[in-house]
């Protein structure tokens, strides 16, 4: 008989999947979402301090100022998962966060215009989308590409934003049928 030291990696690396698989069946979907939701969250705050460095440490500006917007978008994640794992702790604890994403919908009817104006609006996003990437694609060698890259970004954050609207358009169709 061997004991554990001897054990090849490959068999304790497949006996601790089987250990996982076994628990995460267990799980009721929310719990495996918090868990999942609390190890992302874990993995992102290890990353800010990281990015945080490379924006000081490189000594280059154009280091730090991209450092800097990714650490800006990976502190809103933070936050949001923050949020998100308070929700489903409320979910699974039958408590009431006050930093829990908010739910339920408002019970009166919503005029014609907002959902005429969410509409505009996601239009306006897509156009600009496209504007963006055209320019990025026009500007490529400027600025030794950094000028391309961030109008790159804003047109994936236009896009993000066009998904965005199309969730409180769904919303608000649903107010307009009460």
């Amino acid at each position: 008989m061997t004991n554990a030291g001897d054990a090849p990696a490959e068999l304790i690396l497949t006996s601790m999947h089987l250990r996982e698989q076994a628990e995460a069946a267990s799980e009721s979907p929310i719990e495996r979402l918090l868990h999942a939701v609390d190890t992302h969250a874990a993995a992102e705050a290890e990353a800010l301090s990281q990015y945080e460095y490379l924006a000081t440490a490189s000594g280059d500006p154009v280091i730090a100022l991209v450092m800097r917007l990714i650490l800006d978008d990976e502190v809103r994640h933070h936050g949001l998962l923050h949020r998100m794992a308070a929700t489903l702790r409320d979910a699974l604890e039958w408590t009431s966060s006050p930093e829990a994403l908010p739910k339920g919908a408002p019970r009166t009817r919503v005029p014609g215009p907002y959902l005429t104006l969410a509409r505009s609006l996601i239009e306006e996003e897509r156009t600009g989308a496209r504007a963006l990437r055209h320019l990025a694609e026009q500007e490529k060698d400027i600025n030794g590409g950094l000028d391309s890259l961030l109008l790159e970004m804003m047109a994936m954050d236009s896009d993000k934003h066009a998904r965005l609207l199309q969730f409180v358009q769904q919303r608000l169709e649903a107010r307009t049928r009460q």
